[in-house]
């Protein structure tokens, strides 16, 4: 996995950006794919709903048509257009005294193709958008303008009775922070390259015990070498699941993951980690499911020692009809540190999702995420590094009054905290935004 800086840091960027530009492209110039894509639907709903509660991205996710905010065509394809201006009171992301605001203003094109078929569910969602501040932002190296491209993909096939394959594929190649998916940095620190690819086999040998065997491949890049040193990285996770049913409700699990961590520009920082873990999936009814996992994990860091911890996550999903859906995810385990002093740190995330349709014609949406991070003491070559703890929380509101079929208003707020031992490390913002939204 050596890679030139120069040469990962640009590949990286051009082929996210191209896969994004590709996968719109193909979406809007298919007329005749769609076609057959419609057609398969309209033949094998019920198929494609089984393949679809099967999908491990589908969980929470409400059929866009029930939503009242967007899909007034039957055809699978959507697209969607929305300009937004706001204030962002600290886009520095700033404590000590360089805090600084500004007025933005942001657009963003999104796409969505859907296709089911009796063994195939597939689910494609693409965007770009771009965000321009109006002052000059006064941090060094810092642009007047955000990125925000992206890809998610998901397909479930069954290949035989017995055989289910699935893969799940997210790319961005973005500049804010993002606290849903728990990598990076937690301030603005330039572009950066994200991906996060599944593949994974699930075989059901006898009525009740099954196996579900996947691939995890995660990368971090960013445009500047100088987080990049110290957070550029691949993880490669293996893992397999041995599942009973043990009643029609609940499956009973035992799961072994292997992690390698490489990071691309300090070997010294490399990590070898396993998992030994049980726990159950249960359905407490038709709208409600959870899952939970506990056990221990053991790191092995190729200059910082080794070290071991409890493991535990969990989640709960809960869609109502038309009305609400909600999500709920929790984790405690040993992660990667995103400082160049600290190489580990111990660290309890949880995350809340949810949307609710007040009327067919309003409905709001909350994403609240917090971390408590415990970074590690490091004593590389004799040179202790006290470790330290920090907290953050990102929270997002929003509303869409659809004023048509097919365009509506909205409004919304963001709120981010970091609270450190480091005092540099610490830093509120309070985001307000207002906009235009169009989907076809």
């Amino acid at each position: 996995m050596a890679l030139s800086e120069g040469n990962m840091r640009n590949d990286a960027a051009h082929s996210g950006t191209f896969l994004i530009f590709a996968a719109i492209l193909i979406c809007l110039l298919s007329p005749a794919t769609r076609a057959i894509a419609q057609e398969a639907l309209t033949s094998s709903i019920s198929s494609a709903s089984s393949a679809t509660a099967s999908s491990p991205t589908s969980a929470t996710a409400v059929p866009t048509e029930q939503t009242g905010t967007g899909l007034f065509s039957r055809l699978p394809f959507k697209l969607t257009i929305s300009v937004r201006g706001g204030y962002d009171d600290n886009v520095s992301n700033s404590n000590l005294g360089g805090k600084q605001g500004s007025g933005y203003t942001s657009g963003n094109v999104s796409a969505t193709y859907e296709f089911g078929s009796p063994r195939t569910r597939l689910d494609l969602e693409a965007g770009v958008g771009a965000t321009y501040y109006w002052d000059t932002i006064r941090t060094p190296g810092a642009n007047n303008y955000d990125l925000n491209d992206y890809l998610s993909l998901s397909v479930v096939h069954k290949a035989t009775p017995r055989l289910t394959l699935n893969a799940t594929t997210y790319l961005s190649y973005q500049t804010e922070p993002d606290f849903a998916i728990a990598q990076g940095v937690n301030r603005r620190s330039g572009n950066y390259f994200f991906t996060s690819d599944k593949f994974g086999a699930v075989y059901l040998w006898s009525p009740r015990f099954s196996t579900a065997t996947s691939y995890t491949l995660t990368a971090l890049n960013y445009d500047d070498l100088a987080i990049g040193q110290f957070d550029d990285r691949f993880e490669n996770t293996f893992g397999n699941e041995f599942r009973f049913l043990m009643w029609q409700t609940t499956t009973l699990v035992a799961e072994y993951r292997l992690q390698i961590v490489s990071y691309i520009h300090d070997s010294s920082r490399d990590s070898l980690s396993h998992y030994f873990l049980g726990g159950l999936d249960h359905t407490f009814n038709p709208r409600l499911t959870g899952s939970l996992r506990g056990g221990v994990q053991f790191v092995d860091y190729e200059q910082a020692g080794s070290q071991s911890s409890p493991y535990f996550d969990g989640s709960l999903n809960y869609v109502l009809g038309k009305q609400t859906s909600l999500g709920w995810t929790a984790r405690y385990s040993i992660e990667t540190s995103d400082v160049a002093s600290n190489q580990s740190r111990k660290t309890f995330r949880t995350g809340l999702n949810g949307n609710y349709n007040f009327t067919p014609r309003i409905r709001g949406s909350v994403g609240i995420y917090y971390s408590h991070d415990d970074y590690q003491d490091f004593n590389p070559l004799g040179a202790p590094v006290p470790g330290f703890v920090e907290d953050s929380i990102d929270m997002s509101l929003s509303l869409r009054y659809s004023v048509t079929r097919y365009w509506g208003v909205e409004a919304g707020y963001n709120y981010t905290d970091v609270s450190s031992d480091d005092a540099f490390r610490e830093y509120s913002r309070n985001r307000y935004w207002a906009g235009l939204n169009v989907t076809f």
